[in-house]
């Protein structure tokens, strides 16, 4: 009899200790990976999605465009070393009726492939080419990305957070150079309005 009740003695404590676990292993979870109710946050994201590329499809209109898009940089793997692998892709794109879409080829862009251009990006917070083949020989990996999407000219510039650090860029592009119409006051505009709906989609 005593054997019983030892054994059930010990039965007990297993199972409180397993039913313990059970429920610091819940604390830990909810505290470090919070439920997010992903059908609730859907229509929101869709709706800003929506309102970013009606302002991009306007913008185009009026720039005489044939493409815009939004990239985000982000930072999704690492190398061999562990030094992060920083990366750009296209995350917002409207193109004039007839051209091709090219979003699926501009994602996961490493930005040690174009660091003079990611360069003029951070540093001067834009990128003005009126003429893709003048960066045939002094940005030889621009030119290929930018020519291979077709690209005869580009107003590329600078998004930022709320803290005012470089997130990606806006790119604005022409087939054919001769048809490159700038407007700054355009542009501002729309640069405020893509950081203000990015900065409430987060």
């Amino acid at each position: 009899m005593n054997e019983f009740l030892d054994s059930a003695k010990q039965i007990g404590i297993f199972i409180a200790e397993v039913i313990v676990a059970l429920f610091f292993c819940k604390q830990y979870l909810n505290k470090y990976f919070k439920k997010t109710n992903v059908g609730k946050m859907l229509p929101k994201q869709n709706k800003l999605d929506l309102e970013i590329l009606n302002k991009l499809e306007y913008v185009k209109e009026i720039l005489n465009a044939d493409r815009i898009h939004v990239y985000e940089f982000h930072n999704g793997e690492h190398y061999s070393d562990y030094r992060s692998a920083y990366k750009f892709s296209c995350t917002y794109e409207v193109f004039k009726a007839g051209n091709q879409p090219v979003q699926q080829r501009c994602t996961n862009l490493p930005t040690n492939c174009m660091p003079q251009f990611i360069h003029k990006i951070t540093e001067d917070g834009k990128f003005v080419c009126k003429d893709l083949e003048e960066l045939k020989e002094s940005m030889p990996s621009t030119y290929n990305f930018k020519k291979s999407i077709d690209v005869g000219s580009f107003y590329d510039v600078a998004i930022h957070n709320k803290d005012n650090n470089i997130i990606g860029f806006i790119a604005i592009h022409w087939f054919n150079k001769t048809n490159m119409k700038t407007d700054e006051d355009t542009i501002k505009q729309l640069v405020w309005y893509v950081e203000e709906h990015l900065i409430n989609s987060k």
